[in-house]
């Protein structure tokens, strides 16, 4: 067995405040925590008490699924959570081990702290310190205010959206919200969108569907 990781970063809220808004709400949580570097959280659970388990389903970089498992040890309110951690599938396949999320008062504000171990290899440990360093990463622009696109959100909002051009349609509201387009541009952009779409011969439809999946392929087409 190998060692175990120790990071943390400095965040300006006191620790009651930053647990809250870093654990309280499940719309909030999807934003920062779960997608390794390059893989997208796509669902899971809010919470868990301690004794029960947990899990977040995600996709790899290729858009392949894999899982995240949780058991919840320990909640101690404001403070800290302890829990263990296993992965089936992408790139963290076979990581299992400890974990420990502490908050403490620090220069004003609040250290967050991440211990996890023991690890199988030194290289398993190293992969699970870049994996924290970003939900980290992500988590320090949430607790400032910044929109961070949350691609779960997106994921559940664009399941109805299946074929080519409606996907298009949907990415393309997306990218204007998102952007922070006036309200009133999205509106009409929609209706634009959603009128006119239905009214396209099926064989127009299909070819220019074809044109949109041999673009998202190859870019340079």
């Amino acid at each position: 067995m190998n060692g175990e990781l120790e990071l943390g970063v400095w965040f300006p809220q006191a620790p009651a405040e930053l647990f809250q808004l870093a654990f309280g709400d499940g719309l909030v949580l999807r934003r920062w925590y779960g997608a390794p570097p390059g893989c997208h959280r796509t669902g899971g659970d809010n919470g868990a008490e301690p004794g029960e388990k947990f899990q977040v389903e995600m996709l790899d970089a290729d858009g392949t699924p894999f899982v995240q498992e949780g058991l919840m040890y320990q909640v101690e309110e404001g403070q800290s959570l302890m829990f263990e951690l296993k992965w089936k599938g992408g790139p963290l396949d076979g990581g299992k081990a400890l974990a420990t999320l502490s908050l403490h008062p620090a220069e004003g504000g609040t250290r967050f702290e991440v211990r996890q171990g023991p690890f199988t290899s030194t290289e398993m440990m190293e992969a699970h310190r870049t994996y924290w360093e970003e939900n980290l990463k992500r988590l320090v622009r949430v607790a400032a205010g910044e929109a961070v696109p949350c691609f779960e959100e997106f994921w559940e909002e664009s399941r109805g959206f299946i074929e080519p051009l409606g996907i298009a349609a949907y990415t393309l509201l997306a990218a204007l919200r998102e952007a922070g387009a006036p309200p009133e541009v999205i509106s009409q952009t929609e209706e634009t969108l959603y009128a006119h779409l239905p009214r396209l011969p099926e064989e127009t439809a299909s070819v220019l569907g074809a044109v949109l999946r041999a673009r998202l392929k190859d870019p340079s087409i």
